[in-house]
């Protein structure tokens, strides 16, 4: 588990233990494939979110069921978070050659990886209480595992292709 799905798992431990479905490795290695693709060769990224949890549910036995949606839902948004992490470092790096450029000259402009942390933090909080919140929403009802699962696919998806765009506005 990696550093940005570490506080959601760790803040709303009882969500998962009340039944939340969790990706498995062989949704996650038999249709990431096809959101590492669109990810890679996509003119608009935002385009690529769902494809890979859309093509789990139509091909899945039971991928339409709330287990299999949700299953199909959480595989998505495990590889919407690595590429989460791969932006975020690589942005992250960009911002600390930037500051080092800065530094000698304006040193007090030269705080965009501080900031870029401080906004990560911020949004990872955001987030898991933004998840939680659509995931209350449904009561008891069986709903509240797709809703789960969906917000952080798509919270994390977007997340990621900003991060992207951040950097390479600049490159």
């Amino acid at each position: 588990m990696n550093l940005f799905m570490k506080p959601m798992t760790c803040a709303f431990a009882f969500v998962c233990l009340a039944g939340t479905v969790q990706a498995t490795e062989h949704e996650v290695s038999e249709f990431g494939p096809v959101l590492n693709a669109c990810y890679g060769e996509a003119e608009n990224r935002a385009d690529c979110i769902g494809k890979m949890s859309q093509t789990c549910m139509d091909t899945q036995e039971g991928g339409h069921t709330t287990l299999g949606m949700s299953s199909c839902l959480n595989a998505e948004a495990k590889v919407w978070d690595g590429f989460l992490n791969q932006e975020y470092r690589r942005t992250r790096d960009y911002m600390q050659a930037a500051d080092k450029d800065e530094a000698e000259y304006f040193p007090e402009f030269a705080k965009r990886a501080e900031a870029l942390l401080e906004a990560q933090r911020a949004w990872i909080a955001f987030r898991d209480a933004e998840c939680m919140l659509r995931h209350a929403e449904w009561g008891s009802g069986s709903m509240r595992h797709i809703a789960w699962a969906d917000c952080v696919l798509q919270l994390t998806a977007e997340r990621a292709i900003d991060l992207r765009a951040m950097r390479e506005a600049f490159e």
